[in-house]
């Protein structure tokens, strides 16, 4: 009986990798969509960084990737939403899912939400989702980042 409760929640645990992963797999080579995937090591390859005046770097070496899928194109823009939509706030995430960090609505701006949730190891992801009425952007951080390491660079 354990033995098929394990294979039951490793089953679970891949396919929610695999459902994020899909998402920006299924819109990779879109027209009107665009995709970036940035690994640790291209990550790695950048010594010192920074954006505006806050430096970046301690974050940058404790991130395995970032992926970005942003669309302008309106017959895509509004099932791109429905779908990360639907996927951020499943039921199969109740228990170790994603999380509400914040939500943002404004009449100019649209709405933009910021996921997060733990994953094993120590190791953490998380989504900004921006959504306007003629654009969606998704932004996924993964690794050994914290809230507080988020923190520490956006109140420099």
């Amino acid at each position: 009986m354990k033995k098929i409760i394990l294979v039951m929640v490793m089953a679970m645990a891949c396919h929610i990798m695999f459902a994020q992963s899909a998402l920006f797999k299924k819109y990779d080579n879109v027209k009107g969509v665009s995709t970036v995937y940035i690994s640790k090591a291209l990550l790695s390859m950048v010594p010192d960084m920074n954006i505006g005046n806050k430096d970046i770097s301690k974050i940058i070496g404790k991130l395995d990737c970032v992926q970005i899928l942003s669309c302008e194109r309106p017959s895509l823009v509004s099932e791109i939403k429905s779908e990360a939509t639907s996927y951020f706030n499943s039921s199969h995430f109740k228990n170790g899912g994603y999380t509400t960090l914040m939500k943002l609505t404004d009449d100019d701006e649209g709405q933009t939400v910021i996921y997060g949730r733990s994953i094993d190891k120590g190791k953490s992801e998380f989504i900004l989702f921006s959504c306007r009425d003629d654009e969606v952007s998704i932004i996924n951080v993964t690794g050994m980042i914290t809230l507080n390491d988020i923190k520490q660079i956006t109140n420099k």
